[in-house]
């Protein structure tokens, strides 16, 4: 009688391969990765795509919208954004499209990525932050990268009729699509102005799990 109620004891005790199989994943700073880890279901994978090609469509129709008039008929003209009127001066509409083009150059890059993670039934639910932020990095890039060209290259009094708008869409296109390299880039161009970085101790490290 105590010889089954033995066994029985070791067969409560002991772990099915399901069971097994949510055991939660930890980093090395102890952060349970179970949610986060899972594969994008795919109504979730639908809704993302949805979001991505949303989102490009707007940056094309915000790009055709705010595209400076050459020349510029007058120092503001209105433009029409959807459902808005904005008056908007030559150069802000400069800026607008250096800000768009960023995110379209960020947006395909995500696209690219998507499509490929999905295709290989890889995507994961930690990736979809990714893919929602990367737009907004990518203008956001763009428009410094915009800022730091316009100061080391143009004088002060230089006008959007004197600046080459294709060459500043495609730059911010470029940057947009290829962030890492411009971040790089201004890495290197940070590091001549203001002296060699000093080491960083909030960077994450990869490092073993430690085992239980």
């Amino acid at each position: 009688m105590a010889k089954g109620k033995k066994e029985t004891t070791k067969q409560a005790n002991k772990a099915t391969p399901a069971q097994s199989k949510q055991k939660p994943t930890t980093t090395h700073r102890g952060e349970t990765l179970n949610e986060w880890d899972r594969y994008v279901s795919p109504a979730g994978t639908v809704a993302m795509t949805v979001y991505l090609v949303g989102l490009s469509i707007l940056l094309f129709y915000a790009i055709f919208q705010f595209w400076p008039l050459l020349p510029p008929a007058r120092a503001s003209h209105q433009v029409k954004f959807v459902f808005w009127q904005i008056p908007i001066s030559a150069e802000l509409r400069l800026l607008a499209v250096v800000v768009f083009a960023g995110a379209l150059g960020g947006q395909i890059h995500a696209l690219r990525s998507f499509a490929s993670y999905v295709g290989n039934r890889r995507l994961k639910v930690s990736w979809l932050v990714r893919y929602f932020l990367t737009p907004f990095v990518a203008a956001s890039l763009a428009l410094v990268f915009y800022f730091v060209i316009h100061a080391g290259f143009f004088p002060t009094n230089t006008t959007t009729q004197n600046m080459n708008i294709y060459g500043f869409a495609g730059l911010a296109g470029l940057v947009g699509l290829f962030s890492t390299m411009a971040v790089n880039k201004l890495r290197c161009m940070a590091i001549e102005l203001l002296g060699p970085l000093e080491k960083e101790e909030d960077r994450l490290r990869d490092e073993p799990n430690a085992k239980s």
